[in-house]
């Protein structure tokens, strides 16, 4: 498997189509979000960072997802939010951004992610903000395009089934992370968009495995 160039990728967010999510049942959705989805390119490998909340967070605590938060007023765009919580809470900086991803809301809470992919830096030391971050967690594309199916939870909505993903990301020790939500649907959408470039098809999603009791608290 042959992994895209940075420019390569950057071309084909160009391209691919963006939407705006409707609002889901039960909720605004009206709080915008800018999230930034980073990726490395790591020898023979292309990884997506993501963050383990921290637990004493009011929203989402404890949650998998990009770094990101609510625009404050330094911020001249949704964009430059992406790129300023991307720093305060992990530490990056540099990061160079090749395009954006859809509009997608959440079902926890009445925000709605607005992500920017974005390239990190090579030799880029990343520390985790201990009053936001518990720990740093990467997703290797490699493995994830290796398997034979990735999991998922069906959902039905106005007559329609859904099948929503849930991708595991190994942690040091006890069970794998959980990234569900707007966030793994984020995380499916690149993918989307990387696997033409790197001639393989996505494996499909199956259900079974997870059930929502699973990753929310009902």
């Amino acid at each position: 498997m042959r992994f895209p160039s940075a420019p390569a990728l950057r071309a084909a967010l160009a391209e691919h189509p963006l939407k705006e999510v409707p609002r889901l049942p039960g909720r605004r959705n009206h709080l915008r979000a800018g999230v930034l989805v980073p990726v490395e390119w790591a020898g023979d490998d292309l990884r997506v960072i993501l963050t383990e909340r921290a637990a004493h967070l009011r929203n989402h605590g404890g949650e998998v997802c990009f770094p990101g938060g609510r625009p404050e007023d330094v911020d001249d765009s949704i964009e430059a939010t992406a790129l300023r919580e991307a720093e305060e809470e992990i530490g990056l900086r540099g990061a160079g951004v090749l395009g954006r991803l859809s509009s997608i809301p959440l079902y926890t809470s009445d925000f709605r992610l607005e992500p920017f992919v974005a390239e990190v830096p090579r030799e880029t030391a990343l520390t985790p903000c201990p009053d936001e971050v518990a720990s740093i967690l990467r997703l290797s594309v490699r493995e994830t395009f290796e398997r034979e199916t990735l999991h998922g939870i069906p959902w039905e909505h106005e007559g329609t089934r859904y099948v929503s993903p849930i991708f595991e990301l190994p942690q040091t020790a006890g069970e794998p992370a959980l990234v569900y939500g707007g966030t793994a649907h984020a995380l499916y959408e690149l993918l989307q968009v990387l696997a033409p470039l790197l001639g393989a098809p996505l494996p499909p999603l199956k259900t079974g495995r997870y059930q929502w009791a699973d990753v929310l608290d009902l």
